[in-house]
């Protein structure tokens, strides 16, 4: 038994995903968030964009998140 830690994924792995815009990078994150609300394994939409965002360090000012969130 090892008592190494499993490594961590903390950067894209697809080809070409760090070389995404901003725009294009969130509008990635959103139709990730609204597949998974979908599926249902999310439930609040804002909450799941905002965790997103975050994790991938995307900063949205409030006004802008809101406007994503309008459908």
């Amino acid at each position: 038994m090892s008592d190494r830690t499993p490594e961590t994924q903390d950067e894209p792995v697809q080809r070409g995903a760090t070389e995404a815009s901003r725009s294009e990078q969130i509008r990635g994150i959103l139709a990730q968030v609204h597949e998974d609300l979908r599926l249902g394994h999310v439930h609040d939409e804002g909450a799941a964009l905002r965790q997103r965002l975050d994790e991938a360090g995307i900063p949205v000012p409030e006004e802008e998140l809101e406007r994503y969130l309008e459908h």
